[in-house]
């Protein structure tokens, strides 16, 4: 288990994603040469900073997919989206807790690799505030 708090919502998001059962298991970084979901958290910085030093911080997390058949490949992706930002409540811990996630972008078709593979992208926007 990660220490810091960020990485800590992120692995609560993925295993958000792996709750939903979906074709494989999502896991951070590049993805692999056959069917599979990954992801990584974009360029992000506090929105705000409070007095006492707690912070809400907007996390930019990126979703990248790959199948040979297109249309699971959509459902998955649009499982993700659908069910993160329709959720009633979201995961916390000792010191910060996930206030919303929204979606940034749509998943999206980017390409087929020579392969025959599919691949799509989208993201979300992890909303976290600190709690010290």
């Amino acid at each position: 288990m990660s220490t810091s708090i960020i990485n800590q919502a992120v692995e609560a998001v993925m295993d958000m994603i792996d709750a939903l059962g979906l074709f494989a298991l999502i896991y951070r970084g590049a993805l692999g040469t056959d069917n599979g979901l990954s992801c990584e958290v974009g360029p992000t910085t506090p929105e705000t900073v409070f007095l006492d030093k707690n912070q809400y911080i907007p996390v930019d997390f990126v979703i990248n997919g790959k199948h040979d058949n297109l249309h699971t490949l959509t459902e998955a992706m649009n499982k993700i989206h659908e069910s993160l930002t329709m959720a009633r409540s979201y995961p916390s811990g000792a010191d910060w807790k996930i206030v919303d996630i929204t979606t940034q972008t749509l998943p999206q078709k980017i390409g087929r690799e020579d392969s025959g593979q599919w691949l799509m992208a989208s993201s979300l926007t992890v909303k976290v505030e600190t709690k010290l």
